[in-house]
């Protein structure tokens, strides 16, 4: 069955926030005292499993497009803001870092459903 490029964009929110959860596996997000502060972040509604599918299909991405893998990883880190990620690569201006968004996550959806 094909999966719906909505449904991608869906699984990279809920990768985004699967990696800051801090449980030991995928980016670490905060300082020791954030931690013990409490998580402001909503726990992710998706399984380890299909996270770390998620996680490794960035790694690829990361590892094809350098700069396109960077700005989708940035983008749903940064709660979908993508005047965060212009400010975090100067050399990109808004409409490139968008239209960077859009490709990775078409390329992440092909490789989603192709490893299904």
């Amino acid at each position: 069955m094909r999966r719906a490029v909505d449904e991608t964009a869906w699984l990279l929110e809920q990768w985004a926030r699967w990696s800051k959860a801090d449980s030991g596996v995928g980016y670490p997000s905060s300082t020791p005292f954030a931690r013990m502060a409490g998580s402001s972040v909503r726990s992710p509604v998706i399984t380890d499993q299909e996270a770390a599918r998620v996680d490794m299909a960035v790694s690829k991405l990361r590892a094809r497009d350098e700069e396109m893998g960077e700005v989708v990883r940035l983008y749903y880190m940064a709660g979908e803001n993508l005047s965060y990620v212009v400010r975090r690569i100067p050399k990109l201006d808004r409409r490139k870092a968008d239209i960077l968004v859009k490709s990775g996550i078409a390329w992440l959806d092909a490789a989603l459903n192709a490893s299904k």
